[in-house]
């Protein structure tokens, strides 16, 4: 098998195999018998059919097509294994060159993964400002509110919507009806929506664009709860005190996980910034699309709505969540390429006890009947990626 490798771009290669003629013939015979056991012929069993009378009813143009077919995928499986590149695509296969007791050649085009020259990301990481996690008196009270507006009692209301109320509403978009709850303030995926029920009253419909609009079908008021001992009781908590310092504990571990979070972010967008990184299409592509599908999930899961209903109500059009996801997907994968490439540089490998004693850290949140359904070698690859990640911004100092 002779290999001829020529580079297309910085992230792509064609890979070029030629079989030599006499290895071509055997695939040849081989893909003439595996074809005539398939023959279906008056007066012969299936699979029985003479060689004699199998070369008549099959054409060589389809005994090499499939011979090809054998050898591509037989010769690219036997590369794979050899090669050092680190291909990240489907090939694109072209057959070049295919005749009975001739070499048969033929390329694949695939897109690469290419080693980075990283800066020094040691030193850019400590210029990263590191924050303190400080809750403040703000941050228990709108806790508090959360816990009372998740406990709060439905009030029967007469008079027009305001902001905190719960409604519910009917949207009419060109024809299209659909029935949607929510409470007023909370953030509406359709952009000015809670502004405009603001003021109406049950029954009143009200324009928002052509084609558009709603109407008021319900409005009650929240009653909360007191915050004091009883609230804290409910909750399985011995006091409100107890609660209090629980919820600022809690906050802070929060926050500090926001500023992580956060402080990884920078230094990888630093890092980024000064070098020079050649990312393969694919791979953005890939990441683009798996946005895509979450968010129609999302969309169909929570909303219980079809994916064009929610363009129509966000105002975007496909080609809009497009750009923005290309976008995300690029820096993400960016961000994977890079902590790669410090993952290698480092040395960085994740121990098969660290991973087995995670993995059976998530098998234990699973009830018995559903372990058997779980993909335990799929959960280690992930699990593996997770705690070469951590290692790697263990060493950034985050």
């Amino acid at each position: 098998m002779k290999i001829d490798i020529k580079d297309i771009s910085s992230t792509k290669k064609k890979i070029q195999i030629e079989i030599n003629a006499e290895d071509f013939n055997m695939f040849f015979d081989k893909a003439f018998k595996s074809l005539s056991k398939e023959l279906e012929i008056p007066g012969f069993r299936k699979g029985m059919v003479s060689e004699a009378i199998a070369k008549e009813k099959i054409s060589e143009n389809s005994v090499l097509g499939y011979a090809a077919e054998l050898i591509i995928n037989e010769k690219w499986n036997e590369y794979l294994k050899q090669t050092d590149l680190e291909i990240v695509s489907q090939p694109v296969i072209e057959v070049i060159k295919i005749a009975k007791s001739n070499p048969f050649i033929f390329s694949a085009e695939v897109e690469v993964l290419k080693d980075i020259d990283l800066p020094d990301y040691k030193a850019i990481s400590k210029t990263i400002k590191k924050e303190e996690a400080i809750i403040n008196e703000k941050d228990i009270n709108d806790a508090f509110l959360w816990l009372q507006q998740s406990r709060a009692m439905l009030k029967d209301k007469q008079g027009a919507v305001e902001l905190n109320d719960f409604v519910e509403i009917t949207i009419n978009n060109n024809g299209k009806e659909q029935k949607d709850a929510f409470v007023i303030g909370k953030g509406h995926e359709v952009k000015d929506l809670e502004n405009s029920l603001i003021g109406m009253n049950i029954g009143e419909t009200k324009d928002i664009d052509p084609g558009f609009n709603i109407t008021l079908d319900m409005v009650k008021k929240l009653e909360l709860p007191e915050i004091n001992d009883d609230l804290a009781k409910n909750l399985g908590i011995n006091s409100l005190e107890e609660l209090k310092n629980n919820i600022e504990q809690g906050l802070k571990q929060e926050k500090e996980l926001v500023l992580k979070q956060k402080q990884r972010a920078e230094a990888l967008e630093k890092i980024a910034s000064k070098v020079k990184i050649d990312i393969p299409q694919s791979l953005i592509e890939r990441e683009k699309q798996g946005l895509i599908n979450n968010l129609q999930n999302r969309i169909k899961n929570e909303l219980n709505i079809s994916f064009e209903e929610y363009l129509s109500q966000t105002r975007k059009t496909m080609d809009q969540i497009e750009k923005e996801f290309e976008k995300i997907g690029q820096d993400r994968v960016r961000n994977f390429l890079i902590i790669r490439q410090i993952t290698k540089k480092e040395g960085i490998i994740a121990k098969p006890e660290e991973i087995e004693a995670r993995a059976q850290e998530i098998l234990n949140t699973y009830p018995e009947e559903k372990k058997k359904e779980i993909d335990l070698n799929t959960i280690k690859l992930y699990i593996e990626d997770e705690i070469k990640n951590e290692k790697v911004f263990e060493l950034l100092g985050f």
